[in-house]
Order: C-alpha cells, then sequence, then structure tokens
C-alpha cells in the first residue's frame, strides 16, 4: 500500500526545489555562454499578453488530461465527480519534478483514501495516463517530421518505443506471463501482490478500445498541440522566423525524449533537445536559450506552482475522509 506520510511529503519538497535550482542553473550556464544580457533581454521583452496567453494555453492543456483522466476513471467505473477529479490530478502536478512519479501515484493514493478504490482497480488509470501523452506526441512528431525529415530515424526509434509500450499492454498476455515467471523466482512470495497486478494489467487491456482510447488520444493530442502553439506564439514573439509545423515537432520531440530519458519531469533531457533543434533549424542561440527557459516555465514550472496550490486543498479532504 502506497503512504504518502508528512515526511514523505516534505522530502518530496525538497527533492522539487532542487530540481528547480538544476533548472535555473542549467539555464544560467547556457545564458553565460550565449551571452547573458541578450538572453535577458529577449525574456524581459516578451509581452504581458503573449504571457497571459502562453499561460492559458498551458490550462487549457491541463484541463484537457484532467478531462481525459476523467473519461478513463469513468470507463473503469470510478465514481468520482469530474470537480474532484481536477482537483486530484491538478494536486499530482506538484509533485512532476520528484523521482519514481510521485504525482501520479499521489493521484491514485487520493481515491483510495477519500473513495475506498483500490489501487490494483486504479492502477490502469497511472499506464493509461502515461500511454495517452507518449502517443499524443507520436501523432505530433509523425506530423512535424514533414518539416524535419533529419530526424526521421530518431522518430521511427521513438515511435517504435511508443507503439511497443503501447501494444504490451493493448495485450497483455506477455507481461503477465512475464509477471507469473517472477512469481515463481520470488519463490512465490507476496501472492496479494502479484494478483494485484495482474487485475491491473487485464483492467488496463479494457481501456484499450478504439472508443476509449481513440477518443482520449484526440483528446490528449488536441492539449498538447496548445502547448506546441504556445512555443510557436512565444517563438514568433522572440523573432524567430519558425513555422507552426517546426514548432510541432521541437515540443514534441522533446518531450518524448525527456519521458523516454526517465529523469523526474523530463528535466535537462527536455531543455537540452529543444536548444539543439532550436538551432539546427537556425534560431539564434540567444533566444533559443530564452524561448526554452520562457517555454518551460510556462508549462512544467507553471503545473508544478498551481499542483502546489491544489495540494493544501485536497489534503484537507483527505483528513477528513479519514476521520469519517
Amino acid at each position: 500500500m502506497v503512504e504518502l506520510s508528512t515526511g514523505r511529503l516534505h522530502r518530496a519538497e525538497y527533492v522539487i526545489a532542487m530540481s528547480a535550482a538544476v533548472f535555473v542553473g542549467m539555464l544560467a550556464a547556457a545564458s553565460f555562454f550565449a551571452g547573458g544580457d541578450a538572453v535577458l533581454a529577449h525574456v524581459s521583452g516578451i509581452g504581458l499578453p503573449v504571457v497571459v496567453m502562453l499561460l492559458l494555453l498551458s490550462l487549457f492543456n491541463y484541463f484537457v488530461r484532467a478531462y481525459r483522466w476523467h473519461v478513463f476513471s469513468e470507463h473503469l467505473h470510478v465514481n468520482v465527480p469530474l470537480t474532484r477529479t481536477i482537483l486530484y490530478y491538478f494536486s499530482g502536478f506538484s509533485m512532476t519534478t520528484t523521482p519514481g512519479k510521485l504525482g501520479e501515484v499521489m493521484r491514485l493514493w487520493f481515491l483510495e483514501r477519500c473513495h475506498n478504490y483500490d489501487y490494483a482497480r486504479v492502477g490502469p488509470l497511472f499506464v493509461c495516463d502515461r500511454l495517452s501523452d507518449m502517443n499524443a506526441m507520436l501523432v505530433l512528431i509523425l506530423f512535424g517530421l514533414t518539416a524535419f525529415s533529419d530526424y526521421l530515424w530518431l522518430s521511427a526509434a521513438a515511435a517504435a518505443a511508443v507503439l511497443l509500450l503501447t501494444l504490451l499492454f493493448l495485450r497483455p498476455y506477455t507481461l503477465i506471463a512475464l509477471l507469473g515467471q517472477l512469481y515463481v523466482w520470488s519463490g512465490r512470495r507476496w501472492p496479494r501482490l502479484f494478483a494485484k497486478l495482474r487485475r491491473t494489467l487485464r483492467l488496463t487491456a479494457t481501456l484499450f478500445s478504439w472508443r476509449v482510447f481513440g477518443g482520449t488520444l484526440l483528446l490528449a493530442t488536441t492539449g498538447w498541440l496548445a502547448e506546441c502553439g504556445a512555443l510557436y506564439l512565444l517563438l514568433a514573439e522572440l523573432g524567430a522566423d519558425v513555422s507552426f509545423t517546426n514548432a510541432i515537432f521541437v515540443f514534441s520531440f522533446s518531450m518524448v525524449v525527456g519521458a523516454l530519458s526517465m529523469l523526474p519531469g523530463g528535466l535537462g533531457g527536455v531543455e537540452a533537445t529543444m536548444l539543439a533543434l532550436l538551432l539546427a533549424i537556425g534560431v539564434e542561440m540567444d533566444v533559443a536559450i530564452a524561448a526554452t527557459a520562457v517555454i518551460r516555465l510556462t508549462t512544467l514550472w507553471f503545473a508544478v506552482a498551481i499542483g502546489f496550490l491544489m495540494l493544501p486543498v485536497t489534503m484537507r479532504k483527505v483528513r477528513a475522509c479519514a476521520a469519517q
């Protein structure tokens, strides 16, 4: 059973603070080599209306993804009001930059504590949420390849990894057989744990129908396309001559690299990939650094900030449920 004690949450907050420091340090180092004054001039020159639009596009993405989580929940017969789903989903953003996907686990913990749903029952929400995002990015990458044909083999490798993961959960017989073998190797210990894992895999497969997973994939693609639009808008504000197709590929490919790197929040992997791709299409170094910094602030770190605002409200509800 997952336990999110006060001590563990404090440790997570420390990790988040360290992640923010690493983020600032990486950008400061890059800015130093590119000319820090030029980067700061670009960032300070971004108009307030543009900043507001970037944040609104990110909010749109967050709400779309939260609604997708609600759709998955309904098909698992997890009956939670949409407003509570949004609260749980947004609160999970607070732990985006922690190791071990603590934010996603926290969402399941909220369902277990406040609604008495077993982890084996709600576990598919974690799996399908991640795979839906990855497949949405794959769709956007394939669209963006029309302007980035030089990265065809890298895109093909990323697509193969995402599709393999999706197929493994679509037809979970291989994973279930692997679990059975692990159970034997463990000396047949923890039978309840392995039984719950098998149940989670079978429930996950029920969400991989064209009607459910296809519909939620459309939602996810729409949400992430808004973030790609934010990067395009930002680059235009900074004076970079970049097409919308280019912006789609740069953002989506960077996010996939960050996800496959298994780093918390893709920290480091996303920034390095985005910077490299922007330089590859002719964006000047100082502009590329400014764009990377601002887009990550208005996507990743904006989500973390919202999560921290929502988390105390959610924790009060958890304590109220425990007191009943």
